[in-house]
């Protein structure tokens, strides 16, 4: 009977350890997303100082869904690493 709670509480145990371990793989991957958005958001800012008034329009576009795509990845990192813990 001991053994086969032993068991169990180890078969338990490890399955916790594998959802954690997917949680923080997924956080790492929307931390990289985020980040990538971020160098997309500057380089379309820079696009638009070099651009005319409708280049400026669209790169200011392209700027703000760069943004809000890295805010909601960080966002999403965060919730993923809290839900490892």
């Amino acid at each position: 009977m001991n053994k086969s709670l032993i068991t169990l509480a180890t078969a338990l145990s490890l399955l916790t350890l594998g959802s954690a371990h997917a949680q923080v793989g997924k956080a790492a991957s929307e931390a990289a997303d985020s980040v990538e958005h971020k160098v997309e958001q500057k380089r379309a800012d820079n696009e638009a100082k070099k651009s005319g008034p409708v280049g400026k329009a669209v790169n200011k576009v392209k700027s703000g869904y760069h943004k809000n795509r890295a805010e909601d990845s960080k966002d999403n990192a965060k919730r993923a690493l809290k839900n490892a813990a």
